[in-house]
């Protein structure tokens, strides 16, 4: 597989994990959805560096390190996002019958 097709792979999850968020908000409070959420990605990332480990010495000698790469990823993600969220914060919170204006 080439490179652009494993970030289009990359993406698409992304877009699909999405999706399966912006459906439950139609039954379950959002807040709750992005709590769920946030601990889904705990919790795999945690099985990820645990079965990624030769053994639990190993796992164990890895886990500060793993949960610095790990909380400073997820920083960077939420910067990106909340910087591009600012800069279109109109076009991505319009909902129907909202006039844009450049408040």
């Amino acid at each position: 597989m080439s490179q652009a097709d494993d970030e289009r792979q990359y993406w698409d999850l992304v877009d699909d994990f999405i999706s399966r968020a912006n459906e439950h908000c139609d039954t379950v409070d959002p807040s709750m959805v992005s709590a769920a959420m946030l601990q889904a990605a705990s919790r795999f990332n945690a099985f990820i560096v645990a079965s990624s480990s030769v053994d639990r010495k190993e796992y164990t000698e890895e886990l500060d390190a793993s949960l610095r790469y790990l909380t400073n990823q997820y920083r960077d993600y939420l910067r990106d996002n909340l910087e591009d969220y600012r800069e279109n914060f109109k076009v991505y919170t319009r909902t129907e019958g909202d006039e844009l204006n450049d408040d």
